[in-house]
């Protein structure tokens, strides 16, 4: 049967699509931009606001992959609005079409849901974003959650880590590998401005976290997992990594606002037990795949 992906022209969309691609599922798209991946049928629409388009799209499909959103910590805090029609508002039309479907309802959220903190990160830890962005998709988690426990409609809630790959250009202040790769091939310093650790995850293996949850029987629960390493890494080692596979001779600026202990690590012992997943590919090895695929695209 066929999955429906939002978002499928994002970074973690595309990889995703053109892995069950790879696997035989049938793929469906829906954007407000045009998509022209090969197999797939594409849909234009805006999740926020076309709740007829959603569910006409949804028919027929045995999930709804909900990646459609918008990632910015610092821009959510200048438009709050915006970031709740989208994250949270959107999330709630692509659960409705889903419920309208009988789909299964996976839900791209975020580690930013977690507060800053020297221990890994565990599903069942309290909750406290810092952000409209983390936030907005705690309500949407909360909406997962509301939809199982009346409707019995099977959702799941993979909370990303720090995303990185091939595809991925910077957005803003969204995105610190990019961020720091394009300043070490510009020759420009690279600035530290936190002593804590991040959890770089490959899109690679995010995508295969997504497919594996699709695995998994549509038995009308909710559940959350944690796709990510379980590996910190600072921001320092990251620039250090960076400018040594790029061969350059950028500075690092260490510029410190956020203390040591101030880290987003994930606990994956829920995704490895539930659904089989493990990271496979290492930061050194998953950053050399994306420094040679951002100098071939310069």
């Amino acid at each position: 049967m066929t999955v429906l992906i939002t978002g499928a022209s994002g970074l973690i969309g595309r990889h995703t699509v053109a892995l069950l691609q790879q696997r035989g599922e049938g793929v469906r798209t829906f954007q407000r931009g045009l998509v022209t991946t090969p197999g797939a049928v594409h849909i234009q629409g805006d999740v926020r606001t076309d709740l007829e388009g959603l569910c006409a799209a949804t028919r027929g499909c045995r999930a709804v992959v909900h990646l459609a959103g918008r990632g910015d910590v610092g821009e959510s805090r200048r438009d709050p609005l915006g970031y709740a029609e989208l994250n949270a508002t959107g999330a709630l039309n692509a659960l409705e079409a889903a419920r309208a479907a009988g789909a299964t309802f996976i839900l791209a959220s975020s580690q930013r849901v977690y507060p800053l903190r020297p221990v890994a990160c565990r599903e069942d830890a309290v909750l406290a974003p810092d952000s409209p962005y983390g936030y907005a998709k705690w309500v949407a988690e909360l909406w997962c959650r509301m939809a199982s426990e009346q409707w019995r409609l099977t959702t799941r809630c993979l909370r990303f880590f720090s995303v990185y790959g091939p595809g991925q250009q910077p957005n803003g202040g969204s995105g610190v590998v990019p961020i720091f790769a394009h300043a070490a091939l510009g020759g420009q310093p690279l600035r530290v401005q936190s002593a804590g650790r991040r959890d770089f995850s490959s899109v690679h293996d995010v995508a295969r976290g997504i497919a594996l949850c699709l695995d998994l029987p549509a038995d009308g629960t909710h559940r959350v997992y944690n796709v990510a390493t379980g590996v910190g890494t600072t921001f320092r080692k990251l620039a250090e990594l960076l400018t040594e596979l790029t061969g350059s001779r950028s500075p690092i600026d260490e510029q410190i606002g956020e203390p040591h202990g101030s880290d987003l690590v994930a606990d994956i012992s829920r995704a490895e037990a539930e659904l089989g997943y493990s990271p496979c590919i290492p930061l050194r090895e998953g950053l050399e795949t994306y420094v040679q695929w951002l100098q071939n695209s310069v």
